[in-house]
C-alpha cells in the first residue's frame, strides 16, 4: 500500500512526486507510468522551449506558474547539470494586418513582468535576424530551450536514490474507492492508495471520470509534426522564431527552435488526431473517433473551425504546406532543408461548447486531484504545478 499514488510519469507527474517529498518525507509515494519509459509522451516530444510568459491572459494559472515554474526548472537544470540554452525569442508579425495581435502579446507580456520584453522594428530585426519576414516584432530574451525528457529522467533518478518507488510499464485501468483511499487496478496487479494525483495527460479526463469526478471538459488530441531544417536556415537561425498567435486557439503555431543539442526544428502544426497516441500519420482507433463524434463540444469545434482543421490536416499530409507554413516567418527556408520528421501529440481540453480551454484545469475531488488540462506551458511550469497540486 502506498500513500500516495501518482500517475504518470512524464514531467508533471514526476515534479509533484518530488515536491510530495520534499513536503511529507514521512510519506510511502509511488509513481504509476503506463509507458516501459518515463517521459514518452507530451515531456518528450515537443520543441523544448522554456517559456517566459508572454502569450498567457495576466492572472491566469498559466500565467502565474510558468513566471514561477521556469525559474525552479532552470535552478534544477543547473543544479543537476542538465544542458540548457538561453537563446531569447522573437514574437513576429509578418505583415502590418497582424499588428494588433502584437500588441496584445506585448500587453500580456508587460502585464506578466516578463523581464526585458523589447519591441523591435523591421529595421533593427534586419540587424537581429537578416531575412526574416516581419514588419514588426517582440524581443523576449529570457527565453530558453532545454531537454524535457532529460529533465524528467533526472527528477527521477533524484526519487530513487531517496527511496520513492517510480514504476514504469504500470498502467493504470480503472480505480475502485475503498474505506481508506482507492484500490487501482494496473496491468501488473491491484495499488492500494490513500490518495491519488491523476497526472495522465492524455488519459486524464478518463481517469477522472473512471474515479467519479467529473472534469466539465474532455480531452481532445491534436497531432503536431515537427521538420528538422538542415543548411542555411539551420547555421542562420540561432533564436527561437515565433509567428504571432491566433488569439482564438492556444496554439503557438509553426515556429523554429534551435535545440539543446544544435539542431534547427520547425514545428508543430495543430490537426486533430484520431487516437490520443495517435502519432503516426493515418493512426485511428475506431472506440476514440467514436468518443470524439459522440462528444458535443468536438462537433461543435469543427463546426465553427472547418477552414483551419482542414489546413492543419493539410500541413500533416503535404511537406510543401508545411513548409509554406515556416516560408511565411522564415522565407529563406526551401524544401531541400527539410529533414528528419516526428510527432508529438498535445492533449487538449475542450469545453462542451466547444471553446478551447485556455488555462490549466486542476480538479479537486474526494481523496484525488486530478490535473486535467495541462499542455503547453506545462513543462515549464512543472515545477509550480507541483506546488499547487501539493499546496
Amino acid at each position: 500500500r502506498v500513500d500516495v499514488a501518482v500517475v504518470a510519469g512524464g514531467v508533471v507527474g514526476l515534479a509533484t512526486a518530488r515536491e510530495l517529498v520534499r513536503r511529507r518525507p514521512e510519506l510511502r509515494i509511488a509513481v504509476l507510468e503506463r509507458e516501459a519509459s518515463l517521459g514518452a509522451h507530451q515531456t518528450g516530444h515537443n520543441s523544448g522551449v522554456v517559456h517566459s510568459g508572454v502569450f498567457y491572459a495576466a492572472g491566469s494559472l498559466k500565467a502565474r506558474l510558468t513566471m514561477r515554474g521556469r525559474a525552479a526548472l532552470l535552478d534544477f537544470c543547473a543544479a543537476e547539470r542538465l544542458p540548457s540554452r538561453p537563446i531569447g525569442k522573437l514574437v513576429v508579425a509578418p505583415t502590418a494586418a497582424d499588428l494588433p495581435r502584437l500588441d496584445r502579446v506585448e500587453a500580456r507580456a508587460r502585464a506578466n513582468g516578463v523581464p526585458g520584453v523589447a519591441r523591435r522594428s523591421a529595421a533593427e530585426l534586419g540587424e537581429i535576424l537578416p531575412g526574416l519576414r516581419a514588419v514588426a516584432a517582440l524581443e523576449v530574451p529570457s527565453a530558453t530551450v532545454v531537454d524535457f525528457r532529460a529533465v524528467a529522467l533526472g527528477i527521477a533518478e533524484g526519487l530513487r536514490r531517496g527511496g520513492t518507488e517510480v514504476r514504469p510499464g504500470v498502467p493504470v485501468l480503472g480505480a475502485e474507492r475503498t474505506a481508506d483511499g482507492w484500490r487501482l487496478r494496473t496491468g501488473t496487479g491491484d495499488v492500494p492508495a490513500g490518495f491519488v494525483v491523476n497526472c495522465a495527460g492524455l488519459g486524464s479526463d478518463l481517469l477522472a471520470r473512471a474515479m467519479g469526478a467529473d472534469p466539465r471538459v474532455r480531452i481532445v488530441p491534436f497531432r503536431g509534426d515537427f521538420y528538422e531544417l538542415d543548411g542555411p536556415s539551420r547555421r542562420a537561425v540561432r533564436t527561437l522564431v515565433y509567428p504571432v498567435p491566433d488569439p482564438r486557439f492556444p496554439f503557438a503555431g509553426v515556429h523554429l527552435t534551435p535545440t539543446v543539442d544544435g539542431r534547427l526544428v520547425a514545428g508543430p502544426n495543430a490537426a486533430l488526431a484520431l487516437a490520443r497516441d495517435g502519432y503516426r500519420r493515418g493512426a485511428f482507433r475506431p472506440a476514440e473517433v467514436a468518443r470524439l463524434v459522440a462528444y458535443p463540444g468536438a462537433r461543435r469545434l469543427l463546426y465553427r473551425y472547418p477552414g483551419v482543421a482542414a489546413r492543419e490536416w493539410l500541413r500533416s499530409w503535404s511537406p510543401s504546406a508545411f513548409l509554406a507554413a515556416i516560408r511565411a516567418i522564415w522565407p529563406a527556408a526551401t524544401a531541400g532543408e527539410l529533414g528528419a520528421r516526428r510527432s508529438g501529440v498535445r492533449a487538449q481540453a475542450v469545453r462542451p461548447d466547444g471553446s478551447l480551454e485556455e488555462d490549466f484545469v486542476l480538479v479537486r475531488a474526494p481523496g484525488a486531484l486530478h490535473v486535467v488540462n495541462a499542455p503547453s506551458p506545462a513543462a515549464t511550469a512543472a515545477f509550480a504545478i507541483a506546488e499547487e497540486v501539493v499546496r
